[in-house]
């Protein structure tokens, strides 16, 4: 009878403690309601996290001990005796699926050979057999036949670790152009050949580290096939030729970069963390301070990366930001203030004093005095920096259209919201933030690059993975851009019906259709929006 008792007890416990909410089901105050959120955050990212380092285990190919095993006590002159061993990586040394190859713990005297063979592994971005024909130009639904699948040839990344006495020579393509370096010493990284693309070198905690390219392309290279069928691919674009070619390092001591040009050294330069004057600050060590190398008027120069929080909230992409950088995106932002202030002043002028033609001319003629100006500072790039900009858009929604087509949505939407982060930094985007926050829909605003384009495309994708919400937002947003565009307008009318919104879905349906009204997509989406709306109108009388 107590043992009843005391579970009825407790049983009451628990009901008074869920009616107040103190069951731990529920949060008793709003930072608590927030730290249990962002434990939720944090709980979801490491799993994220997981998974990431899961799928790239499994792409993951480690050679460890090519030269031999690393030990500390060797002797000089077993050092001596050792004779130089070369090891040469081909397709046969790679696992099948393994397209990230990491060379570690080893210790030379000797070299290790990535040969243009690697350049030759395949790996393949399958298509949705399931999507439907497409028929829109520079849209993520636009193809008449359904692509074959897309072919990558070489190996994903390159990571060295844990390497000594020894030079690694890289032959083959790396598509990510991307190479790591870590806790090696006493190593020569050689980057030769048409295929080797290393655009981009990270290295960490390393000492007396050699870093050549010999006739190396940049990572924007584009390869031009001569006449003579045996010859292949000649370079274009050599390393450090663009501005994304660059070497991060931090902690590294003795470090040297070279570049040659047919067999000659081009340009040289060497680098040294504590000389170039790392210090630690609060809990940050000396070694973790970033530097960056690069080509910068014909010379290679190595910079300080400015930390986040010192960039002034002025942004260039997702490549981090040297002093000289930042002072020259201020330099230029000033540029421009001052033109567009004189600009606004002569159009002050105007209508203040006469506003009749003769002043229109008046100002007209001032405006091509000062062409050359506004044009050179305009919306703080040059036309050099515009080409390189938009050219990266076009890169980012090319990716976007593949993932879409893959029915990988979510991956799309990431790679269109980075194509759009990009387009932000043209100088239209106040003109575009202008026209998008009137929401008036009139003529079609002109721009550098087509955003309404890649809303479209992301409406697309918001609408497969029921995000109606968002969809509408950017199927709105592009037709506010363009409204001739009819894809915009159409995923806009797609997302109004989704969300039961009939009537407007009407409206915004009909609108597409008068654009295109041979567009049998588009009927059959106003006949269904119609009869949902006639449906919805009879249960309303019937109730």
């Amino acid at each position: 009878l107590s043992k009843e008792l005391d579970e009825e007890d407790e049983q009451e416990k628990e009901a008074a403690a869920s009616a107040l909410g103190l069951d731990g089901k529920h949060a008793r105050s709003q930072a608590e309601a927030e730290e249990k959120s962002k434990a939720e955050e944090m709980q979801k990212a490491k799993q994220r996290l997981e998974a990431y380092q899961k799928r790239e285990q499994g792409v993951t190919e480690t050679l460890s001990g090519l030269l031999g095993p690393v030990v500390d006590d060797d002797t000089t002159a077993e050092v001596e005796e050792k004779h130089q061993e070369i090891k040469y990586i081909t397709r046969e040394s790679i696992g099948a699926g393994k397209r990230v190859l990491t060379v570690a713990d080893t210790k030379g005297p000797g070299k290790i050979v990535l040969t243009q063979d690697l350049s030759n592994l395949e790996s393949r971005t399958a298509t949705n057999t399931s999507l439907k024909p497409k028929s829109y130009d520079d849209d993520a639904e636009n193809k008449e036949e359904m692509p074959e699948a897309t072919v990558h040839r070489g190996i994903i990344k390159l990571n060295l670790r844990n390497l000594h006495q020894c030079t690694v020579v890289v032959k083959c393509k790396i598509i990510t152009g991307t190479i790591e370096i870590s806790h090696c010493e006493d190593v020569t990284l050689i980057v030769e050949g048409d295929d080797a693309t290393a655009a981009t070198i990270q290295a960490d905690l390393c000492s007396n580290l050699d870093i050549q390219f010999h006739d190396a392309p940049s990572g924007k290279n584009i390869p031009l096939r001569v006449r003579d069928t045996n010859s292949g691919p000649t370079t274009t674009l050599f390393w450090g030729q663009d501005v994304n070619d660059r070497i991060y390092h931090a902690g590294v001591s003795n470090l040297r970069v070279r570049t040659y040009r047919d067999g000659f050294v081009d340009l040289d330069t060497t680098s040294d963390y504590k000389k170039n004057g790392a210090k630690a600050v609060g809990n940050a060590a000396a070694e973790e301070v970033q530097f960056v190398t690069s080509v910068i008027e014909d010379e290679l120069i190595t910079e300080r990366v400015l930390k986040p929080g010192d960039s002034k909230e002025i942004k260039q992409g997702a490549r981090p930001m040297t002093e000289r950088e930042l002072r020259e995106l201020e330099k230029k932002k000033s540029q421009i203030e001052e033109a567009l202030d004189e600009k606004l002043k002569d159009l002050i002028q105007i209508k203040g004093k006469n506003g009749g033609g003769a002043v229109v001319q008046q100002a007209e003629k001032k405006a091509v005095e000062k062409e050359e100006v506004i044009e050179e500072v305009y919306a703080s790039a040059t036309k050099e920096e515009i080409e390189a900009i938009v050219s990266s858009i076009e890169d980012q929604k090319a990716k976007g259209n593949e993932a879409f087509t893959s029915g990988e949505y979510a991956q799309a939407i990431l790679l269109y919201t980075m194509a759009l982060d990009e387009a932000a930094r043209l100088p239209d985007v106040s003109s575009v933030t202008e026209k998008l926050s009137s929401s008036v829909i009139s003529e079609p605003l002109e721009q550098l690059f087509p955003r309404h384009v890649i809303l479209s495309n992301r409406s697309a994708c918001f609408l497969k993975l029921g995000h109606h919400e968002k969809a509408l937002k950017d199927g709105s947003d592009a037709e506010i851009l363009n409204p001739a565009y009819v894809k915009g307008v159409f995923r806009k009318g797609l997302a109004l019906h989704a969300m039961g919104r009939y009537r407007e879905a009407i409206d915004a349906l009909a609108k597409a259709q008068k654009v295109e009204p041979k567009n049998k997509q588009i009927k059959q989406a106003l006949q269904f929006a119609e009869v949902r709306l006639h449906q919805e109108m009879r249960k309303r009388m019937e109730t």
